[in-house]
């Protein structure tokens, strides 16, 4: 198989494996929700947010640095993972003695207390050694294992997750169901990596400064990243209690479940920007033009419909106890816009090597995100917390253009940004104000038929794309004859 061909297929194996997670765990959640009441939501959501966020220290940076390094050189890439295990000998405990004494101080008492020591003892520490195990088979190009961990793990999650709740087992039993999976993925992991002879043997060299010099950028951007996705429930927590958690957790999981969808499009476009920054520059303004169109085709109906129905998505998934959450709901989805439009600028600044200004725009980011939840968590509640994700995703979306401005040019993307900007408000506007009188299911179709002609109306779809995406349709379901079948393509 070669080596375009084996990229491929792990793109797939992962693209499958997190969409199914992303599914199960979307369809999980709202069963859970459903079940318990929202203060337990809320206070499940928390507790969770505070071990995503101390994670992050239990790694600082090691496993991007494991994964180049192992897929540059075996060897070396073998004595890192010994060097990386020492590390995370020592990080792990202090990460877990900071969460759980976070947790103490900000004044977390009772069940979600016990809660936050398993999740901090078990889960946290289990995602922090797995990622480092599955970060040495990603090296190896052998994705296959680590989505089906994937996928098991989310099952296991999701079977005891509901069962808890069903039985009244509450936020420690909902807990239990992900230590349950991390502690899976953690001998998953490790049987795999053995069984490919990725063990860890310290024969190279490795300075500690030298390793912490190449994961400094990795270990920030993650840190970045953890703080203003879950700074928010962190205020909202201190300041209006877990019922507020809980409805602002609900307009957070349907608003971020579709962040997915854009990830299987970098994975294609990340290798072509990379080509083209070494082979054809000419080309990358083309690549940007089409990567943007497609990401507002998708971003903007998404974004429109979510927050235009809002009130009918809460009641139809999770009842009347959520009512709450409404209001998040009509704001948050409004993220959905900048978010999709910044992964191909960031897949740019990485393949053109600049990813450090990809972590400046992020660390903006969360200084702009933790200021106005600071700000206006306080006197609006979720709503507040929703704002503060909508202006700072914005921001991170400005600032990666301006670094990209030579080649994504304003005399193009205006143009287009505007007619996407059109699009949006034609369809919440439509759907706002014409469908308050129809039934569920024709509100949804009606807003869908919205959707769909405003796309064309404003020229972000046409009749072109329509045909180009029949045809590749049709070439991949219509049987290759034997005679053409290239034997490199088979495994």
């Amino acid at each position: 198989m070669s080596a375009s061909q084996k990229i491929a297929q792990n793109a797939a194996w992962l693209m499958i494996a997190t969409t199914a997670q992303k599914a199960i765990s979307f369809v999980s959640f709202t069963v859970i929700a459903r079940i318990v009441e929202v203060a337990v939501t809320g206070e499940y959501f928390f507790a969770i947010s505070i071990t995503s966020i101390f994670v992050t220290f239990a790694d600082l940076g090691l496993t991007p640095v494991l994964i180049r390094e192992m897929a540059a050189d075996e060897k070396r890439g073998k004595a890192l993972l010994a060097r990386a295990m020492a590390a995370k000998a020592v990080l792990l405990p202090l990460t877990a003695a900071a969460a759980i004494g976070y947790a103490w101080l900000i004044g977390v008492r009772g069940e979600t207390f016990i809660a936050v020591i398993i999740a901090a003892l078990f889960v946290m520490a289990a995602d922090a050694t797995s990622v480092l195990w599955y970060g040495a088979i990603r090296g190896k190009r052998e994705l296959r294992f680590e989505a089906a961990g994937m996928f098991a793990g989310q099952v296991f999650t999701a079977i005891i997750g509901i069962s808890a709740a069903a039985l009244g087992f509450g936020v420690i039993g909902l807990v239990i169901g992900l230590a349950v999976a991390s502690l899976w993925n953690v001998g998953w992991s490790i049987r795999n990596a053995y069984r490919l002879g990725l063990r860890p043997k310290d024969g190279t060299a490795w300075a500690w400064r030298e390793i912490a010099v190449m994961a400094a950028p990795f270990a920030l951007a993650g840190i970045f990243v953890k703080i203003y996705s879950y700074v928010d429930s962190q205020i909202l927590k201190i300041v209006h209690g877990s019922v507020a958690v809980g409805e602002y957790a609900v307009a957070y999981k349907l608003t971020y479940a579709l962040q997915f969808m854009p990830m299987a499009f970098v994975a294609a476009l990340y290798p072509g920007l990379s080509h083209a920054a070494k082979h054809d520059k000419g080309a990358i303004p083309g690549i940007l033009k089409g990567s943007q169109r497609l990401m507002l085709i998708a971003a903007v109906p998404l974004a429109a419909l979510l927050s235009s129905l809002s009130g009918r998505f809460i009641y139809l998934l999770y009842g009347p106890r959520y009512e709450g959450s409404i209001p998040a709901l009509m704001v948050l989805p409004w993220v959905l816009v900048p978010i999709f439009l910044d992964f191909p600028i960031g897949s740019l600044l990485n393949s053109t090597h600049r990813a450090h200004l990809k972590t400046a725009a992020m660390g903006m980011a969360m200084v702009i995100n933790v200021i106005l939840n600071i700000l206006l968590v306080p006197p609006l509640g979720p709503v507040g917390a929703a704002w503060a994700g909508v202006v700072s995703f914005w921001g991170l979306f400005l600032i990666g253009w301006w670094y990209v401005r030579k080649d994504m040019a304003l005399s193009w993307f205006g143009p287009l940004f505007l007619r996407g900007l059109g699009a949006t408000f034609a369809i919440w506007g439509a759907v706002m104000y014409f469908s308050g009188p129809m039934t569920d299911v024709f509100a949804f179709l009606f807003g869908g038929a919205v959707g769909l002609s405003a796309l064309f109306l404003f020229k972000l779809l046409t009749w072109r794309d329509v045909i180009m995406a029949w045809d590749w349709a049709k070439r991949r379901i219509v049987p290759v004859p034997q005679e053409d079948i290239d034997l490199h393509d088979k495994p």
